[in-house]
């Protein structure tokens, strides 16, 4: 699980030398993330909380401090496998994939409340998290809770972007998340952690379980565990 304290700038100056090393290209500078953090808050006040719309990981390790977290639907966008990770989940010859969102379709997930006196602060770790490699785009939306809609900040896909897939079939997919595994740990991982977390918050995701058993039988199938550390829910 990504904790808060590996998100230091020295960090993820390392984790881009180990990128650069292998011949990777497609990282933003400190100051090319601070120039898109600046311009996306720019219109937020002084004494404004901040919402982020998490989909994926963010669900199950935010690892930024909030003061307030809500399941929430977000309509025409979709959650989506639909780029590579060559590091983190996967390797160059066998890179995982992560999630995006992708237009089309909803996606349930979980809105988190920054407080204006942490907005700077959290934002930083966001962004440092998150826009290394310039993969997503962040944008404004609106995330509907029990409690009404909020204005809520979530990352979607580059489609401009070298990493991203487009659109593979399942047996493609599944076979790089049931085999891939970088230096954050196997891919499968990060698929069963985000099933199983939006299980507990009641959430499904029909996708998700069918691209998930698909991982299953492919693991079968090579005569490998077909479970890691972690589960996907009952």
């Amino acid at each position: 699980m990504l904790r808060r304290e590996d998100i230091t700038e020295e960090r993820v100056n390392a984790w881009i030398a180990d990128g650069r090393r292998l011949g990777f290209r497609h990282f933003l500078t400190r100051e090319q993330r601070e120039t898109s953090r600046r311009r996306t808050l720019a219109r937020v006040g002084r004494n404004e909380s901040v919402w982020i719309f998490g989909y994926g990981s963010l669900i199950w390790a935010p690892a930024f401090h909030f003061a307030e977290r809500r399941p929430a639907l977000l309509r025409g966008w979709r959650r989506s496998f639909c780029f590579w990770t060559q590091l983190g989940r996967g390797t160059p010859k066998l890179p995982g994939l992560m999630l995006a969102l992708e237009r089309g379709g909803q996606c349930h997930g979980v809105a988190y409340r920054i407080p204006p006196r942490l907005v700077e602060s959290e934002t930083e770790i966001f962004w440092r998290r998150e826009m290394v490699s310039g993969v997503y785009r962040p944008i404004w939306v609106t995330a509907r809770t029990s409690k009404g809609p909020v204005r809520a900040l979530t990352l979607v896909i580059n489609r401009h972007h070298s990493l991203y897939t487009g659109r593979l079939a399942l047996d493609r997919a599944a076979h790089h998340i049931a085999f891939a595994e970088g230096s954050n740990g196997p891919c499968r991982d990060y698929l069963a952690n985000t099933i199983e977390h939006l299980h507990d918050l009641k959430i499904p995701d029909r996708e998700l379980r069918r691209l998930w058993q698909r991982v299953l039988d492919l693991r079968a199938q090579a005569g490998m565990p077909h479970r890691s550390e972690t589960h996907a829910g009952p």
